[in-house]
């Protein structure tokens, strides 16, 4: 069974099928899910193997869009119940228009393991988690998401992402993009961050490390730096140059972060 969920502060929109698609996107079976901050539900689970309409999409909301677009296709032809939307009941193989309403409450949203080329979140003053991994994303505009406290945008195509002005964003992970910079300066609320299997060099790095806020030891803030294995492209020796390896060991020592590392075999290895 395949999962898209969109939670609002007043409903919830599941559907469920052997495929999902969003104005032609497509929700593939049997895509395994890779560990970073959170999994927000959603994504695929269990078996049923959905075919492909279309090889890329567009998933847009937004305040003023308040139509979604589906076409649903079960493996046997059974319709989709849906839930929270004025439509009760999806037909098989059909188009159909879900109206989906008070987009301006909604808290969550998890779009993951689809084909997505783009998405657009702006307008969505309440969403507070943005789970949109596994797509073919480009660009990612996050801006004005005051009530953002968790991204997760791992393993996408993104070549920058500006995160400046989250100030409630609590966990972030990036990893698998090909982000050259990442400045989280002024993420007061930032404790977790995954930026492993990027394109930051020692540059990227000094900054990133100037940029992380202070923490205390209870809160047990930590970063996922690199990855132990062919094809990571981060910078990985922080102990040069000169101001590359004094804010390393001031984010640690000072600020409390805790630095990991993946090994080979998808474990966490403090640095």
């Amino acid at each position: 069974m395949t999962k898209s969920k969109v939670t609002t502060g007043l409903a919830l929109i599941v559907l469920s099928a052997a495929a999902v698609l969003f104005t032609g996107c497509r929700n593939t079976a049997g895509v395994k899910p890779a560990d970073g901050a959170g999994s927000g539900g959603g994504g695929n689970s269990g078996a049923g193997g959905g075919g492909v309409l279309l090889d890329t999409a567009v998933l847009t909301l937004s305040p003023d869009k308040l139509d979604i677009k589906v076409k649903a296709v079960t493996a046997d032809g059974s319709p989709v119940t849906v839930e929270g939307c004025t439509e009760t009941e999806l037909p098989s193989g059909t188009e159909t228009t879900l109206h989906a309403q008070g987009l301006t409450a909604l808290q969550g949203l998890d779009c993951g393991h689809n084909k997505l080329t783009a998405l657009n979140v702006q307008g969505l003053s309440a969403l507070k988690e943005l789970h949109c991994r596994g797509n073919q994303l480009t660009a990612l505009n996050v801006q004005g998401l005051s009530a953002l406290q968790k991204l997760d945008c791992r393993y996408n195509q993104l070549t920058a992402l500006n995160v400046q002005g989250l100030t409630a964003l609590q966990g972030l992970d990036c990893g698998g993009n090909q982000l050259t910079a990442l400045n989280v300066q002024g993420l007061t609320a930032l404790q977790v961050l995954y930026c492993y299997g990027n394109k930051l060099n020692a540059a990227a790095f000094e900054q990133l490390f100037t940029g992380l806020p202070q923490r205390e030891e209870s809160d047990e803030a930590k970063c996922i730096l690199y990855r132990e294995e062919a094809g990571e492209e981060n910078h990985n020796d922080f102990s040069s140059p000169s101001g590359l390896a004094e804010a390393f060991n001031t984010a640690r020592t000072v600020k409390k972060w805790k630095m990991y590392k993946k090994d080979a075999s998808g474990n966490n290895l403090e640095i």
